[in-house]
């Protein structure tokens, strides 16, 4: 038996199963449309029917939700359809690994804060100002109700090589292309290698309940991109100051839900802070 990662073809997905097979752990990655690299089943979790059928044939021995519509731009203007893979799909395997009697992690985000009173602790109550934020609050309730041993995980902005941005901010800065970064939106920004190790430990220590995975200093994305220049020995001139005001934006951001996770720490999270984290994987990449 082995542990189900919904979403490996993604950026936490893809740097999740790497770890695992380090540590030569089996897993069985399922993707929706973009088939990774790495061994994988398709499975459309729109399809709650075709989802537990799958489930039945690779009997997983633990479950880790990953998978996600996370563009709250899309969200905003999806409503109906990023309901169905950010709620309905998260309640769903959450009630399949309840019958199964296995460890369920889900994943959540740090949107489901309103940005008004940062740093947030897991006690905190959620009161997103978007729809994705909204979305993925009513998916940790409807989890926990459904099963109340599985483990909800709020991840921040995840930074890394790979599938996101932080890569195209990279090759648009070599290009000696300027990059606005606003100077008003605050996260507790987490390597994605620290983050995927932080979920595997939840996992390994059968955590219940809330936790945060958010790295060790609130940075603004202003602040993100002069580093990842510095990092990667671009000049840092080409960073300039913006606001999220000067961006039309269908989703409505908030300004500071920069995370507490002192009770992850406590475990033995160790995320590191941008600028080793970014100095590591310069040298590789």
């Amino acid at each position: 038996m082995a542990i189900l990662i919904t979403g490996v073809a993604g950026f936490l997905g893809s740097h999740l199963a790497q770890l695992l097979q380090e540590q030569g752990r089996p897993f069985t990655g399922i993707y929706n449309l973009k088939k990774p690299d790495i061994p994988a089943e398709q499975l459309d979790l729109f399809d709650r029917e075709e989802m537990l059928e799958k489930l039945g044939e690779i009997r997983p021995s633990a479950i880790v939700h990953l998978a996600a519509a996370s563009s709250p731009n899309w969200c905003e203007l999806n409503p109906k359809e990023s309901q169905v893979i950010n709620v309905d799909a998260a309640i769903n395997l959450a009630a399949y690994a309840r019958d199964a009697g296995i460890p369920f992690v889900f994943t959540s985000t740090d949107l489901v804060f309103d940005g008004q009173n940062a740093p947030y602790d897991e006690e905190w109550a959620p009161s997103p100002i978007c729809t994705y934020g909204m979305q993925k609050a009513a998916a940790e309730q409807g989890v926990l109700l459904t099963y109340p041993e599985a483990a909800i995980v709020r991840l921040p902005l995840l930074y890394g090589w790979g599938a996101n941005f932080m890569k195209q901010w990279v090759e648009n800065l070599r290009a000696g292309q300027p990059l606005p970064a606003f100077v008003d939106e605050y996260r507790s920004p987490a390597y994605v290698e620290d983050a995927a190790r932080g979920l595997l430990l939840l996992l390994n220590l059968g955590a219940r309940g809330f936790y945060h995975l958010g790295g060790p200093e609130p940075l603004s994305r202003f602040d993100m991109a002069l580093h990842i220049a510095r990092a990667f020995g671009i000049d840092e001139r080409l960073v300039q100051p913006g606001k999220q005001a000067d961006v039309a934006m269908p989703a409505p951001r908030p300004v500071d839900v920069s995370l507490s996770s002192e009770r992850a720490f406590a475990l033995g999270y160790q995320p590191r802070g941008i600028t080793e984290a970014l100095e590591e994987l310069a040298s590789r990449v």
